[in-house]
């Protein structure tokens, strides 16, 4: 058996020589004129002397052991009754740096501790080394990373989701003109787009002029949203959207809120519409939701 190493993505002539006996006294069949690879589909070549080489440049990644079994034939073209085996290891090209580290780790809250990097380390290549220093920078938290929605900005998101030219942006950037949204809580994201966090305990209320009090047979509300953890009851109501009574305000015209690991959308007949028949809710159960 022979056993020998070749660095990937070169062309050997010779990565190694196999050499055949012949124990036949005669001097037309005492010595070996030829050689053969029996194994089949393999990127190797031999020539008369046993000197094998690569037919193709090799790849690590690919495959890192090859194993092929060589025959020999003496002069009068007799097959050695045994076939030889050569394993052939192709070894990386070394590159210096961190290896064994991903730029993404997905972790689930509340399942404890997890190694970042547990199969990180430093490749040197067999080179000096005076001192190692390491970075790790961290993203998380932000209402607004990881989501598609960082790479849109707000009207290429309606144009993409097929909003009306028309619509109504309910919770613009604050200005003199659209003040409800001065005293929100906002994340840290996109200076054009601004990202506004609710926490349970604040809202804004948008005049009578901007938002609809009655909607029409087809309309869309179209929202995004990153859902946390519920603030208090599983029970309580998370409302996003909600149009009332202007008197006691405990009659919904409409409204869209969060209930019960669900998404749930109210909208009240209109006292015009009392001989036609709609459901009054709609309810959908999704991941995101929880």
């Amino acid at each position: 058996m022979y056993h020998a190493s070749a660095m990937e993505g070169k062309i050997y002539d010779s990565i190694l020589q196999v050499e055949a006996w012949d124990q036949d006294c005669s001097p037309q069949y005492s010595q070996i004129c030829n050689y053969d690879i029996v194994t089949s589909n393999t990127p190797f070549a031999i020539d008369r002397n046993g000197n094998i080489r690569n037919t193709e440049r090799l790849s690590y990644d690919k495959k890192q052991r090859y194993k092929v079994m060589v025959t020999a034939f003496d002069c009068g073209q007799k097959r050695a009754t045994e076939s030889v085996a050569v394993h052939i290891d192709v070894k990386p090209v070394c590159k210096p740096g961190w290896q064994g580290w991903n730029k993404q780790v997905d972790y689930e809250p509340g399942t404890g501790s997890k190694q970042l990097f547990p199969k990180m380390h430093l490749e040197t290549c067999d080179g000096p080394l005076s001192a190692v220093r390491a970075m790790v920078e961290l993203q998380t938290s932000h209402i607004g990373k990881g989501c598609d929605r960082e790479t849109y900005s707000e009207k290429s998101m309606q144009k993409l989701c097929g909003a009306a030219s028309g619509s109504t942006d309910l919770l613009p950037a604050p200005s003199i003109s659209t003040n409800w949204t001065a005293s929100l809580l906002t994340d840290s994201g996109r200076d054009s787009d601004l990202i506004f966090n609710f926490d349970g305990r604040q809202a804004a209320n948008v005049p009578e002029q901007v938002v609809p009090q009655n909607l029409t047979d087809q309309f869309t509300i179209a929202t995004w949203m990153k859902h946390g953890p519920s603030p208090g009851l599983r029970a309580e109501k998370e409302t996003l959207l909600c149009n009332s009574d202007k008197t006691e305000m405990n009659r919904h015209h409409y409204s869209l809120y969060v209930h019960n690991c669900r998404l749930v959308f109210l909208l009240r007949r209109d006292f015009t519409q009392v001989d036609t028949f709609r459901p009054a809710e709609f309810h959908w159960k999704l991941e995101q939701v929880s």
